[in-house]
């Protein structure tokens, strides 16, 4: 073979080669599914308020926003831009028109453009298992006429309240009710076809829009086989999780196979038990390996959200105002989970010095370091110390007074000096004249040590060089 045909066989074979590997490429990889770091909850906040929270939103470190349902729902009796006292209503549509109590359909639009000139995204939260009570609609027809979407009989279950929340098909077949509203919510039949339609042009209107994902609300109250559908127009580049209240683990997980992740209830268990009086906050060292949390790529943490915020319900998950914002800076401190926070904790300052600090731990490993190999007093069960790499420490004080100690071992991070997020102080690693590492400086440089206040949260970052 001359050298003319060599160089052309040899661009052949390159050729072929390179157009199959690129076959190959494009069979096996998938785009990675759209990932979130911190979620600023504007719970019951009308559009317009949230576009100009937003330069405060952004400076507090959060990335995403989340929104009440958007949708049409019945009118409400208070102000819904200054008031919350109604905030249960926008969870009963009437219509899936985008002209609610919270905002215009435009509203919502400038709030999308706005968040996206910022680099926030936006998440919609959906209610997809009922609609509104009829009690609002007697006076526009017949049930269920009123209801433009849904105007006959048979996209509805039958009118039967739960009586037995551990019966799953009750929970997905029969109505939400309360000892308020005994007539209860229309269950939606979304087995259906036509159901499953109106809620894909719904979701894709939001989508065209701009929104970025979806909160799917009362996600148990729907069957696995029925979401499934439901969410199979959403592209992987979206941001979309469920509303699952698990009384267990496996309950937690079972939603998992149709959202890429869950509400993290059993965290919030987990978190209630060591924050209360006498809990031990040596119990949140790696809470996944006892099925007390749901795996960090599963979950969207919190340690309240709306649902255990509002007043008469999850009473057992209430915290204590001043064990709640330690809990939150708990999430934020740790690597698992997607944390969400609630609009009445948003911008607390110890809240904002975690939320800086998840945002710049993204992807760093983590160490729960044992307090024995600090300072002989730091094995405590209101002390906590979570590593992130070499480079982040998270240190929580629960007890109702100072821990100080005048010599600390750091043997996790590497040498160099931590900046304190909500505080502006340095504390600076060295090795001492045993080959150890030792924090040399603490605030200031005549002391070493840890000095951390009663109910305190810190949060330190390495400087960079």
């Amino acid at each position: 073979m001359d050298t003319k045909n060599r160089l052309a066989f040899s661009f052949l074979i390159t050729w072929v080669c390179t157009c199959f590997l690129a076959v190959i490429i494009g069979l096996t990889s998938n785009a990675a599914p759209a990932k979130a770091d911190v979620i600023y909850h504007a719970f019951d906040e009308c559009f317009a308020n949230v576009t100009a929270e937003l330069p405060e939103i952004k400076a507090a470190g959060y990335n995403y926003i989340q929104i009440s349902p958007p949708n049409q729902t019945p009118s409400r009796e208070d102000d819904a831009c200054t008031s919350d006292k109604y905030w249960y209503f926008q969870y009963q549509p009437y219509d899936y028109v985008l002209e609610g109590n919270l905002g215009s359909e435009q509203d919502l639009k400038d709030l999308i453009d706005a968040a996206h000139e910022r680099g926030i995204k936006i998440i919609a939260d959906v209610v997809f298992n009922h609609m509104a009570n009829y009690r609002f609609y007697k006076d526009v027809a017949p049930f269920p006429e009123a209801y433009p979407l849904y105007p006959k009989k048979e996209y509805f279950h039958e009118a039967k309240c739960i009586a037995n929340y551990n019966n799953s098909y009750e929970v997905e077949n029969d109505w939400l009710c309360s000892p308020n509203d005994k007539e209860g919510l229309p269950d939606l039949r979304t087995d259906l076809p036509y159901v499953q339609q109106k809620q894909h042009e719904y979701m894709q209107k939001l989508m065209d829009l701009g929104i970025d994902g979806f909160r799917f609300d009362a996600v148990k109250h729907i069957s696995v086989e029925d979401l499934e559908k439901i969410v199979e127009i959403i592209p992987e580049d979206k941001f979309y999780y469920g509303e699952a209240i698990g009384r267990n683990f496996d309950e937690s997980m079972k939603y998992i196979p149709v959202f890429p992740k869950v509400t993290d209830f059993q965290l919030v268990n987990t978190l209630k038990s060591a924050f209360t009086y006498g809990g031990d906050l040596r119990s949140l060292i790696n809470p996944v390996d006892t099925q007390r949390a749901v795996p960090g790529d599963n979950a969207v943490t919190f340690a309240r959200n709306h649902d255990t915020w509002a007043i008469g319900q999850f009473d057992n998950w209430k915290f204590d105002k001043n064990d709640l914002v330690l809990a939150t800076a708990y999430v934020l401190g740790r690597k698992e989970g997607t944390p969400l926070i609630l609009t009445f904790d948003a911008f607390d300052p110890t809240i904002v010095a975690g939320t800086k600090f998840h945002q710049q731990m993204m992807g760093e490993s983590q160490y729960y370091r044992n307090g024995n190999e600090i300072a002989d007093s730091a094995d405590s069960p209101n002390l906590l110390l979570i590593e992130r790499g070499d480079k982040g420490l998270t240190i929580i004080n629960k007890a109702g007074e100072t821990f100080d100690v005048s010599a600390a071992k750091m043997p996790g991070l590497g040498v160099g000096c931590y900046n304190e997020l909500q505080y502006d102080f340095e504390m600076c690693v060295d090795y001492g004249g045993d080959g150890q590492k030792y924090i040399n400086k603490w605030g200031s440089p005549n002391r070493g040590g840890i000095e951390i206040g009663p109910r305190t949260a810190l949060f330190f970052v390495k400087n960079e060089a």
